[in-house]
């Protein structure tokens, strides 16, 4: 007998750990905000289990302002997992109301299918469809994430920003008796930065925007003398908007280009957590 033999299914070994919400809803339930997942293959990944629609929904006026706090808890996560290499143990919520499951171990195809496992038995607004939503996101200029950005480090270690930020969010380089203006918000001793928006209806408008930011860079590092470091603010609640799988393909690929060339780069969802990025950063 001729026996055929079928080449075994690769398999995703992970560690996840999902993100509990008990917001005051005056009957004390547990609502499944995130899941991060941590791959043996030393992909880690954090997903956001409630989105924009459905949080309009549970909270109306308030939906804003709990996506607000979910980003948190996601960049949190995603800030943690950088440093502990994707260790999930140690992670501790930022904010009172949630709370953290023990990691457990999964396998599956891919990171998705491990997110699926522990959404199926943890969540039951995961996979909830929401009525359609507009077909543009709210749009914020450079200008505007910049300053949310400067007012959150402000915020978290006063006047020392003033060390960080440059005045007019522009330095000056002269040139013979010329003098150019380069739009450089960020610039320490030995560090030039910017910050962008992705909050854009399209690829080509935020790519223009990154383009012009590395740019600036490359002449205000003067040849390596600073080390140049781009921070990009990408909107939340993406998922099912026009443009989306664009947009995230084009900051994937920006990401990949900067680290190809020893730029830094970080990209977070809400303004907070990239005033942590950029006070780390500068220091």
């Amino acid at each position: 007998m001729n026996m055929i033999a079928f080449p075994e299914m690769p398999q995703y070994a992970a560690t996840a750990r999902h993100v509990y919400w008990e917001p005051v809803l005056g009957s004390g339930e547990r609502i499944t905000a995130a899941v991060a997942v941590s791959g043996a293959n030393g992909e880690h990944r954090v997903f956001n289990l409630l989105s924009p629609e459905v949080l309009s929904i549970l909270y109306r006026s308030q939906g804003d302002n709990a996506m607000g706090l979910v980003g948190l808890i996601t960049d949190s996560l995603k800030s943690h997992m950088k440093r502990a290499a994707g260790d999930l143990r140690d992670w501790v919520p930022p904010l009172s109301g949630f709370f953290a499951a023990p990691p457990k171990q999964y396998v599956g195809k891919d990171a998705a299918d491990v997110l699926d496992q522990v959404a199926g038995l943890h969540s039951s607004l995961y996979k909830v469809k929401a009525p359609a939503k507009p077909a543009r996101l709210p749009s914020h200029s450079d200008d505007d994430i910049q300053r949310r950005v400067r007012d959150a480090v402000r915020q978290r270690i006063g006047m020392k920003a003033d060390r960080i930020f440059t005045p007019e969010g522009i330095i000056e380089v002269k040139e013979g008796s010329r003098i150019h203006h380069l739009d450089i918000p960020i610039k320490t001793e030995t560090k030039v930065g910017s910050i962008i928006s992705a909050w854009y209806t399209t690829p080509h408008i935020i790519e223009n925007h990154f383009l012009r930011a590395q740019s600036n860079l490359a002449v205000a590092s003067e040849r390596e003398k600073y080390q140049p470091g781009l921070f990009i603010s990408l909107p939340s609640g993406l998922e099912g908007h026009k443009n989306q799988h664009q947009i995230e393909d084009l900051v994937d690929d920006i990401y990949w280009r900067l680290r190809r060339i020893g730029y830094f780069l970080e990209v977070r969802e809400s303004a907070e957590a990239l005033a942590e990025e950029v006070i780390a950063w500068a220091a």
